[in-house]
């Protein structure tokens, strides 16, 4: 919303490669621009920003405290069940994760795009530090404000360096008179993300969690980026559509296309395992936590291609990368969901309605009706206020819960109540057997 498609795709001046991992690594905060006794590194500038939400780790980040009911209906509305559950990578890691996106590729142009930017760390620590346009989307309105007062913060930091503009409603912009780059932030769906930008991205970040139907859209965006444009996501997206073109990224061959990978031994693990995961320090799991990791190939029988080829030199440890969606409380009720009855034909709750949905840990048949057991769920059901997204063919349902955002997906309907509209819950008929006394 609002973003200036022609200034990101203007050329730019290029700066010097660096030429080993050892300067790579010294990215954040190594030549950061400023004026004397003003912050000028990467780090003070990211500290002046964020104040001690700078590198915070554990669960209590200000991107997950600051949601309330309009980032729920923000989900509903607009997000196609993206989940809310929040967390950020560290300094640390978006340092490595800048590395592994150029490492081999400094000159490439095109601006970074992070879909789904939380409060904008590291969409800023790139742009700083990288001195790359940075183009950043968010679906939460509660956390692009985060991320808006951030780059007003700079520009009143180093105002010689940086001017703030505001685009539009939900939409801003920080220059760089020091880089002539710009970073915009804008509050909307990362499906939404206009094509002139994914068709000129060097980079995409989109650590963000995603309901398995959504991954098929974004994996399907993806295919619009221009082949060599690497992308790291939380979930893994290849293959997710026909003519898929993601590839994991690998060391370029050496000359004559034999032997060791040239330059092998200098980035290893910088990208990653080589068959697409990418462990990346998370405020948490500060030790590295798995993303995927990947590059676009020129078709769909290069990807193949390359796929055979990754899984074939595997040698050392995979990264493990989380496929199960959206991770949520569905995880808790498999036992619950095991013995509920198949669903019926028809409920009177559907898309868009706010319900109640219950889970426990034992095996109930049958959950019963809110109000029936103890208020604080003793009876081992726990009822939680959440609003329907979707509805599957087969009556699963896909859920947003009210109280923090997450989403939690294939929900059957037997656990889903609407308040004010209960039904009288009918005995279950238990087969016992032939041998039943």
């Amino acid at each position: 919303q609002g973003f200036c498609a022609a200034c990101a795709l203007q050329p730019r001046r290029r700066r010097a490669p660096a030429s080993r991992e050892a300067k790579s690594m010294a990215v954040l905060g190594a030549d950061a621009v400023g004026s004397e006794g003003s912050p000028s590194t990467a780090t003070e500038l990211l500290q002046a920003a964020y104040g001690l939400e700078f590198g915070k780790t554990g669960h209590a980040l200000a991107g997950h405290t600051v949601i309330e009911q309009a980032d729920v209906e923000s989900v509903v509305q607009k997000g196609q069940g993206s989940s809310l559950l929040y967390g950020e990578l560290l300094p640390a890691g978006v340092t490595k994760l800048s590395i592994a996106l150029f490492h081999g590729r400094e000159e490439v142009p095109g601006p970074v795009l992070e879909l789904g930017m939380g409060t904008g760390k590291v969409a800023l620590q790139i742009f700083l530090s990288l001195h790359r346009d940075v183009y950043g989307v968010e679906l939460a309105p509660s956390r692009w404000q985060l991320a808006d007062n951030a780059l007003r913060k700079l520009a009143e930091t180093a105002p010689g360096r940086f001017s703030y503009e505001r685009l539009g409603e939900e939409s801003s912009r920080l220059l760089d008179s020091a880089t002539g780059r710009s970073c915009e932030f804008a509050c909307g769906s990362l499906l939404d993300t206009p094509l002139e930008l994914l068709r000129s991205a060097a980079a995409i970040v989109m650590e963000v969690c995603l309901p398995k139907e959504v991954q098929r859209l974004a994996c399907a965006m993806l295919q619009h980026c221009q082949t060599g444009c690497r992308a790291v996501g939380y979930a893994p997206l290849h293959g997710l559509v026909d003519g898929c073109r993601l590839v994991p990224v690998r060391p370029a061959p050496a000359a004559g296309g034999a032997g060791e990978p040239e330059g092998a031994s200098e980035v290893a693990g910088v990208l990653g395992d080589g068959i697409g995961g990418l462990a990346l320090p998370a405020s948490w799991k500060e030790q590295g936590h798995g993303f995927a990791f990947y590059e676009l190939s020129e078709s769909a029988s290069t990807s193949q291609a390359a796929w055979s080829a990754a899984l074939d030199s595997q040698t050392g440890t995979r990264v493990a990368v989380d496929a199960f969606g959206c991770p949520s409380r569905a995880r808790k009720t498999r036992y619950t969901d095991d013995v509920l009855p198949s669903p019926r034909t028809n409920y009177k709750w559907g898309k868009g309605d706010k319900v109640l949905v219950g889970y426990s840990w034992l095996p109930f048949l049958d959950l019963g009706n809110p109000g029936d057991g103890s208020a604080g769920g003793l009876d081992g059901v726990t009822w939680m206020e959440a609003q329907v997204i979707s509805v599957n063919e087969d009556g699963f349902a896909t859920i947003c819960y009210q109280d923090d955002g997450t989403v939690e997906e294939m929900v059957h309907p037997e656990r889903i109540r609407q308040e004010n509209c209960l039904e009288k819950r009918a005995p279950i008929d238990i087969d016992w057997g032939d041998d039943a006394a």
